[in-house]
């Protein structure tokens, strides 16, 4: 995918067709994310043109996402919003609404002996996981601020494909108690198709029907993602983690789930092509 920083002047932004590009000029980059007002043009599936005053803030808002998103559908993988960790050969994976405790959760775990997967954008192929990292937001002082992901490649980080041990649904607390359960795949199927499946978590919908430009392909795309949400919450034990992390007893009760899952670590798997 090749992106272009453009001129406001470029006459590539003539004549906007898209949602997206319509609704990017009134400062609305995606959902909830606004800002000054930005011109995109998605030229084709492999290019695209944008400016802004911080690039940057449309790349992440929303470029990552949808290339991503896309790039999931064609390959038949499975696009999540989720930290994940490696630990002992195998990944766990943490979804959850906005606010639920993931960041804090794998930022416990890194303290003990677990290595960054990802922190927001994860690609699932079967039975494997591959993260991509990205700048990490975190609470510090009463606000938040961003770890820039050089600065999370020094804080043991694993890259590559990974082997599923484990998923949690992650609501967090702070009266030190802990409730670790498994979902039935039903209610799990429900959480992670409006938390997490790229396409309604991003409110993406818009931007898959204009790419697949008729309702017939548009439906083939999002019951391929939903066809991908079955199988991941019928072969996955997905637990729903109600815990204090900070607590002894939460964290100890968490990373007692993934060493049993984990057993004998396993060599990194690829998936094939």
């Amino acid at each position: 995918m090749n992106v272009y920083i453009c001129r406001e002047s470029d006459p590539v932004f003539d004549d906007p067709k898209t949602y997206r590009e319509n609704i990017m000029r009134q400062g609305s980059y995606r959902g909830h994310t606004f800002g000054p007002p930005a011109l995109l043009k998605c030229i084709d599936d492999r290019n695209i043109a944008l400016s802004h005053p911080d690039p940057g803030k449309i790349i992440w808002a929303y470029v990552v996402k949808y290339v991503l998103t896309v790039s999931a559908l064609e390959a038949r993988m499975l696009h999540l919003k989720g930290a994940a960790v490696a630990y002992s050969g195998k990944a766990f994976l943490f979804l959850g609404r906005g606010g639920s405790g993931k960041t804090e959760i794998v930022k416990e775990l890194r303290k003990n002996g677990a290595g960054l997967l990802a922190n927001t954008h994860l690609l699932i192929n079967g039975g494997l996981v591959s993260g991509i990292k990205s700048n990490m937001r975190v609470r510090e002082n009463g606000g938040e601020v961003y770890v820039p992901i050089g600065q999370q490649r020094d804080l043991n980080a694993h890259d590559g494909w990974l082997p599923i041990g484990g998923v949690f649904w992650v609501n967090y607390r702070t009266d030190g108690k802990t409730v670790l359960e498994i979902l039935p795949s039903s209610h799990a199927k429900a959480n992670v198709q409006y938390f997490s499946e790229a396409i309604r978590n991003w409110e993406l919908k818009e931007d898959i029907a204009d790419y697949s430009m008729n309702p017939f392909e548009f439906a083939e795309m999002v019951n391929r993602a939903d066809g991908l949400v079955d199988e991941f919450c019928e072969s996955n034990d997905i637990y729903y983690a109600h815990l204090d992390i900070f607590s002894t007893g939460g964290l100890e009760r968490l990373m007692s789930v993934m060493r049993q899952a984990s057993g004998p670590a396993e060599r990194e798997s690829v998936p094939a092509g």
